[in-house]
């Protein structure tokens, strides 16, 4: 275990001192850039920011709908801005952030099968849809874009969709996966058989209610997509605040993928590092200026890392104000109900808050 803990701190160690040596040669001119911004185009970067965040919000909360569960809008991006500063600015924050997004979740009374749903729908739609973008991006970086490649692309996402659609209401298979899981969990855990496998009957029974129709699919894909392209777009207005030549689509495409890829290296929170130096490398490869790429990559990092999460733990923190209210409201007038008591009623459409769209 000290082992392990030595090598990630020397990765870690090794990550930014390489930062270091290709960015500060170019810092000087980063800072002459950053000094006298577009405020103009600074503000669409936010807009686009804040326009990635909704989307992504309107993502799970899609999927949720899908389960018969309605959560106003509000809700879902406040759990999502609160969730987003867990994950980039704590150790294990990725972790640390599921969980609270499943605590939030069963206190809006979703069932855990529908949380479990609602999670793995929405990263694989949001997987798909950076998937479909970075292939984009390598087809325009070669030169064109091959109808044949852009065909099947669409016919993999479609065919995807129909999988997962015709999976879901797959009872057989659902029961052959859920036997799968209670004898693995009887060898594993050494559980009890019977319990094991009637535990996974009730968690089949309630994952057959969440009916998601093909609206659902596309809505979620469609949110996926605009949660990405407004993000990429921040990085392009970023790049147009510091008065970049460019990036053209393509190298803007390449840069905002490399960002993402590196973005999966768990190292650093945020991927502070890694994914700064792969945005920089990319764009400067496509043409810009290193100066101005480091301005454009710091810009973007700090809209979408750094003010983004102080909106989140500001989310955090009236969250947590307006839970501790009503638990003083619900002390004074009696005993609230659980979260155990809410998932163990019949799963039923459940409306959170006024909106019902």
């Amino acid at each position: 275990m000290a082992t392990r803990r030595w090598l990630v701190a020397a990765g870690v160690a090794a990550v930014l001192v390489t930062e270091a040596v290709l960015v500060i040669p170019h810092m000087e001119a980063a800072g002459d850039a950053l000094a006298h911004p577009r405020v103009g185009w600074i503000l669409v970067a936010l807009a686009l920011e804040a326009a990635s965040m909704t989307t992504f919000a309107r993502l799970q909360r899609r999927m949720l709908f899908a389960g018969g569960l309605r959560v106003t809008l509000r809700a879902a991006v406040a759990t999502t801005l609160a969730a987003n500063a867990l994950s980039v600015t704590l150790p294990a924050g990725p972790v640390v952030a599921s969980g609270y997004t499943v605590r939030r979740m069963r206190g809006w009374g979703a069932s855990p099968p529908l949380i479990g749903w609602s999670l793995v729908a929405s990263g694989i739609l949001s997987s798909v849809a950076l998937a479909v973008i970075g292939l984009v991006g390598a087809s325009l970086a070669g030169g064109s874009i091959h109808p044949v490649t852009v065909v099947l692309e669409v016919v993999a996402v479609a065919v995807l969709i129909w999988g997962l659609r015709s999976a879901s209401r797959n009872e057989h298979l659902l029961r052959r996966v859920g036997s799968l899981a209670a004898g693995a969990a009887v060898r594993i855990a050494r559980r009890s058989p019977e319990g094991a496998h009637r535990r996974a009957d009730r968690l089949v029974d309630e994952l057959l209610t969440v009916q998601p129709r093909t609206r659902d699919w596309v809505l979620g894909l469609l949110f996926a997509a605009l949660n990405w392209l407004a993000d990429l777009g921040c990085l392009v207005a970023a790049c147009h605040a510091v008065r970049a030549p460019g990036p053209s689509l393509t190298t803007a495409l390449l840069a905002f993928a490399a960002g993402m890829a590196a973005s999966s290296v768990p190292l650093l929170p945020g991927g502070l590092g890694v994914v700064d130096a792969a945005m920089v490398l990319t764009l400067v490869r496509g043409g810009l200026p290193a100066g101005a790429a480091t301005a454009a990559v710091l810009l973007y990092r700090i809209i979408s890392l750094g003010l983004v999460g102080v909106a989140g733990w500001l989310a955090l923190g009236a969250l947590r104000l307006r839970a501790d209210r009503r638990e003083a409201g619900a002390g004074a007038a009696g005993p609230a109900p659980t979260d155990a008591s809410i998932t163990r009623m019949p799963p039923q459409p459940v409306t959170v808050g006024c909106s019902r769209r």
